[in-house]
């Protein structure tokens, strides 16, 4: 029955929400001409969603979303009455689950990751004693809101790291939104005059005290060896600091079997929409995945902590996992 009512509400706002995506693509469009990353808003899509179902509260990320130039007031109502739909009549619909149930798809690995590294996020932060981490480090951030909401009242200093036009864009958005400025410090760089952990370390960060770095959706878009260069270097931060990630399987993005197929429909797609943004790395998730990402994060100087696959894990597409510099 809260199916059907589900269906019924939809059929009335399923125009008003085509609308909204039309709208939303072609002004991305013009913010990807200016240097402005666009696969960072999926993730904002789906919190948006979440958000207004209630599953996931956070009214910064639809703050933030209704002063940036792609979303809009009207584009974050299209994308979050999906949201709303859901919990009007009690239906768990598949991007308003959180925690998001497991083995993920494709359709809800978004969930599944925000999830896994919300949690992450919250145990290093919350941790007792000298293994507590004092710093966060959004690497990538996108359009990312837990400086306004899971962090805001954490005692810890925020570093969100972006390209200079992204966080332009996002700077601004955050004003117009009326979000503390002063809850983040942003650090620009486009990496190609100075690395990250320079232009972090510029914005008054401290490698002696343990930090909690987060990349979320980035990896995919790091060659393999500024990937190993990004892990070697947050390996060599103070005890006790920690990082999560997402990853894809490398054979996705190689397009080699078992998912020759899934390649060239997913990275098809994505390579029309975001010409500029190609993947360019993955972690192989051929059997057994979980001790292959192990082996991966200890290669990198890392100790493993926790590992979840995309998908079943005889068949993993990708996975999640989070490690620890131990002294």
């Amino acid at each position: 029955m809260r199916f059907l009512l589900f269906l019924l509400i939809e059929s009335w706002l399923v125009p008003l929400q085509a609308l909204g995506v039309i709208l939303f693509m072609s002004k991305l469009k013009k913010v990807m001409a200016a240097g402005v990353t666009g696969t960072a808003h999926k993730p904002l899509d789906v919190r948006l969603i979440m958000n207004a179902a209630g599953t996931r509260p956070d009214p910064a990320a639809a703050a933030l979303a209704r002063q940036l130039p792609h979303y809009g007031p009207f584009v974050t109502w299209a994308f979050s009455s999906f949201g709303w739909a859901s919990q009007l009549v009690g239906y768990e619909w598949v991007w308003t689950r959180y925690p998001a149930a497991r083995p993920s798809t494709l359709y809800s690995f978004i969930n599944h990751r925000t999830d896994f590294l919300d949690r992450q996020i919250m145990s290093a932060v919350r941790a007792k004693g000298e293994g507590r981490c004092q710093q966060v480090v959004i690497m990538g951030a996108g359009w990312d809101t837990r400086a306004w909401s899971m962090l805001a009242d954490a005692d810890v200093t925020v570093f969100e790291i972006d390209t200079h036009a992204s966080q332009a864009v996002k700077r601004a958005a955050v004003r117009t939104a009326g979000l503390a400025e002063d809850g983040v410090t942003f650090v620009a760089t486009d990496f190609t005059i100075k690395t990250w952990l320079e232009a972090l370390t510029e914005a008054g960060f401290d490698a002696s005290v343990p930090t909690f770095f987060l990349l979320e959706g980035l990896i995919y878009y790091l060659s393999d060896e500024d990937l190993s260069l990004t892990l070697r270097d947050i390996a060599t931060m103070a005890p006790g600091s920690r990082l999560a990630f997402d990853s894809l399987s490398a054979e996705l993005v190689q397009g080699t079997p078992p998912f020759v197929e899934m390649h060239r429909k997913m990275l098809g797609k994505m390579a029309k929409t975001y010409p500029n943004e190609p993947l360019r790395s993955g972690i192989s998730t051929a059997a057994p995945y979980g001790d292959k990402l192990e082996g991966f994060l200890r290669d990198h100087g890392l100790d493993p902590l926790e590992i979840e696959p995309f998908g079943p894990e005889t068949e993993a597409f990708g996975g999640l996992a989070a490690g620890i510099v131990r002294a």
